[in-house]
């Protein structure tokens, strides 16, 4: 958990990078930049009743990866601001992309805390669009069970994600924080990196994503589906 991942030495390369570029550039000039901030949302539940995840790691969840990308998004977004009007394109280009994976973190982040919390009962008008679109609930569960399976041992997401393309839903791999599907709205998140699992079940992936049903708010799940045009 306290391991330096390949992707804090980049994003550190790329903001030490952007200061040494710009410590000398005090007098070059910078276009105005509005300044954009970014708030840590508090947990939408009580850690403390989660079936199956400790509170223990979803309070270090919450509070160290969660948390470090929205304030990594805005130390990124400050030296954005303070680029020079002559920055080269590498200087803005390596910004933009950390940018990216860090606002996407913090994005599915809360997507995924706001859709835990419940008795994982599914119910409502997702569950007859899930087994109308997929054959039967069975047969989504497994497609999502197994998808989240083919990511464990690494890092990614898994989403049921809203095509407005097609008016029906897929469940995505997202090996990554910028892999989405293009225009696809977020109904259910499960985040699969191992910071989500590991100080409760080890390498044993298939059991967080057991405890993970166990603990779906599907209200939730069906407020976000709720204005959305189903074939």
């Amino acid at each position: 958990m306290n391991a330096i991942s390949r992707r804090d030495l980049l994003t550190a390369a790329a903001l030490t990078g952007g200061a040494i570029l710009l410590g000398n550039s005090a007098t070059a000039q910078t276009l105005p930049v509005a300044p954009i901030k970014f708030e840590v949302k508090p947990l939408p539940f009580n850690p403390s009743k989660l079936k199956g995840i400790s509170e223990k790691l979803i309070v270090s969840h919450h509070d160290k990866n969660y948390a470090g990308a929205v304030k990594r998004l805005g130390a990124i977004q400050e030296k954005i601001a303070q680029l020079p009007a002559d920055a080269a394109p590498f200087q803005m280009g390596s910004l933009k992309r950390e940018s990216l994976i860090a606002m996407n973190s913090m994005i599915l982040h809360e997507y995924y805390f706001d859709n835990l919390g419940g008795d994982g009962k599914l119910g409502g008008t997702i569950k007859d669009v899930l087994n109308r679109q997929f054959g039967s609930i069975e047969a989504w569960e497994h497609d999502f069970k197994l998808t989240g399976q083919s990511l464990s041992g690494g890092s990614g997401w898994v989403i049921l994600a809203y095509s407005p393309r097609d008016k029906r839903l897929f469940n995505v791999w997202s090996s990554d924080h910028q892999v989405a599907l293009a225009a696809g709205q977020p109904l259910l998140v499960m985040d699969m990196y191992e910071h989500a699992y590991q100080m409760d079940y080890g390498a044993d992936a298939n059991s967080y994503i057991g405890a993970f049903f166990s603990n779906i708010d599907w209200e939730q799940v069906n407020t976000r589906a709720k204005s959305l045009d189903f074939a």
